[in-house]
C-alpha cells in the first residue's frame, strides 16, 4: 500500500483529502485510540501524525500545532478478532485491504497485539490539530 492508497479504500475521506495534497502514510502514523462499539457494530481507529497539511482549514490558522489527529470509523463490522492487546499497539502496523463492494478488511498488528475485522463502510469522521510535546 502506498502513502495515499488508504484514502482510496475508505469510503469517505474528504476530511483528509481536502487538507492534504498527499495524505499521511498510515505506517508513519501512531495509532492512539481504538473504540469498539458493539451496539453500532463499529470500530473507530484514531491516528496521530506529525505530517502537517498543505491546505489546512481556515479555522486552524490561529492555532499553534505540530500534530494532526484523525479518526476513521468502520461500520457494519463483522468477524472481529482480538488476540492480546499490548502497550506496543501504538506502533502497530495498520493494513487496509479493499474487498470491493463488500467493504474493507482491517488488520492491526504489533508484538503482543492483533485486531482484525471486516467492515461494510468506512469514513474519516474528524481531524484536529494540536501541539504535542512528543512531536517536538
Amino acid at each position: 500500500m502506498t502513502t495515499s492508497d488508504w484514502t482510496s479504500i475508505i469510503n469517505s475521506t474528504e476530511e483528509i483529502t481536502s487538507i492534504y495534497a498527499t495524505p499521511p502514510n498510515l505506517r508513519e502514523c501512531a495509532l492512539y485510540y481504538v473504540q469498539i462499539d458493539e451496539r453500532c457494530t463499529s470500530v473507530t481507529l484514531a491516528f496521530e501524525t506529525s505530517s502537517l497539511p498543505s491546505n489546512p482549514p481556515r479555522s486552524w490558522a490561529e492555532r499553534e500545532y505540530n500534530t494532526v489527529e484523525f479518526y476513521v470509523k468502520f461500520t457494519g463490522v463483522e468477524r472481529l478478532r482480538i488476540t492480546g492487546w499490548d502497550f506496543t499497539a501504538r506502533d502497530a502496523e495498520v493494513t487496509l485491504t479493499s474487498l470491493g463492494n463488500e467493504g474493507v478488511r482491517v488488520s492491526v498488528d504489533a508484538p503482543g497485539s492483533h485486531l482484525a475485522f471486516t467492515a461494510s463502510s468506512s469514513f474519516v469522521t474528524r481531524t484536529r490539530p494540536f501541539l504535542s510535546s512528543r512531536m517536538s
